[in-house]
């Protein structure tokens, strides 16, 4: 196992992205902007550079057992993770919401066409 240690330079940049990053998003979840499941994974891309750059050993230890020489090869490997799980959600979603969309759709020219139906019986009636 290879006892090389992140700089302080890259320890800080990433830990600013992150907190930054976190922020933002913690902000735009108060605001509704996103839901919880939406925060949680897009969270994940400052959560998993930060575990690997703040705990360099258990990033070393996590590519030791899965066999990786580069902890970061492991690192992009679950952002990868993360983002496919995130596009299968959204995909999921938009399906969902097209299908909603087609219903109502749908149901609204059934009223129009109830709608004509009973002016046209009224106009019989007059």
């Amino acid at each position: 196992m290879t006892d090389a240690l992140p700089s302080p330079e890259t320890v800080v940049v990433v830990s600013a992205f992150a907190l930054i990053y976190m922020l933002v998003l913690l902000r735009k979840t108060m605001q509704g902007k996103f839901d919880l499941y939406d925060f949680l994974m897009l969270s994940m891309v400052a959560i998993i550079p930060a575990g690997f750059t703040l705990f360099p050993t258990l990033a070393y230890l996590v590519s030791h057992l899965t066999g990786v020489v580069f902890p970061f090869v492991v690192m992009f490997g679950a952002l990868f993770l993360v983002v496919f799980a995130f596009m299968h959600n959204m995909t999921a979603r938009l399906h969902r919401l097209e299908r909603q969309n087609f219903a109502l759709i749908q149901e609204q020219s059934l009223l129009v066409l109830e709608l004509q139906a009973k002016e046209g019986r009224r106009g019989v009636e007059s």
